[in-house]
């Protein structure tokens, strides 16, 4: 059998179907928050995702698992996995995996109390996007800017960057993004971090 370029092996089809599988099994944890299930799954999808030589499945693994982290506020462990994932994603070529990972990162920096850090991560994730075209991108990390930036004190800067997310996620005809930033917006006054 004769592969075309860009078609995938039996063996990647196969891991990629198992991993659709256990994400949705994993989300499933995560809704009732038995976080320890959902990292344990993702583990299994990165081992599934390394075995098919699939470098983007492995890192999107490793940045799932650095979500849970983030989530349990276990911040050195979701800046491992993400950067982990972040070095992978360069290897494999995937910029749109990169910027998403970034977001991750810098989130975990904030978690960190670097939050200069966090703001220059974020940045980076922004130029990304803006390389790749990826208006929904732009607006969710333009998005986490204006969070980081009210959350410590600027809020004047944080409105400047949630109006350009709206124009982002309008040009992307985005409604649920559009309703999340809204509401990012109407909540700015009770971001500030005591």
């Amino acid at each position: 059998m004769v592969l075309q370029e860009g078609s995938k092996t039996t063996e990647e089809t196969t891991a990629q179907s198992q991993v659709a599988e256990l994400t949705a099994s994993a989300r499933a944890h995560l809704a009732t928050g038995d976080w320890e299930a959902a990292i344990t799954i993702y583990e299994e999808t990165r081992a599934l995702m390394e075995a098919a030589g699939d470098l983007s499945g492995k890192a999107e693994a490793l940045n799932n698992i650095a979500s849970v982290h983030l989530a349990l506020m276990n911040w050195s462990d979701a800046l491992s996995f993400a950067t982990d994932a972040r070095t992978i994603y360069q290897e494999a070529g995937d910029a749109g995996g990169e910027a998403v990972v970034l977001n991750n990162i810098a989130a975990a920096h904030d978690g960190l109390g670097d939050w200069q850090q966090a703001a220059s991560i974020y940045d980076e994730a922004l130029a990304l996007r803006e390389t790749l075209e990826d208006l929904e991108g732009q607006a969710k990390t333009l998005r986490n800017l204006a969070i980081l930036y009210a959350q410590h004190g600027n809020r004047n800067r944080a409105k400047t960057y949630l109006n350009r997310a709206l124009v982002m996620a309008q040009k992307a005809k985005s409604r649920a993004l559009l309703k999340e930033i809204r509401k990012t917006m109407s909540q700015l006054p009770k971001l500030r971090r005591k």
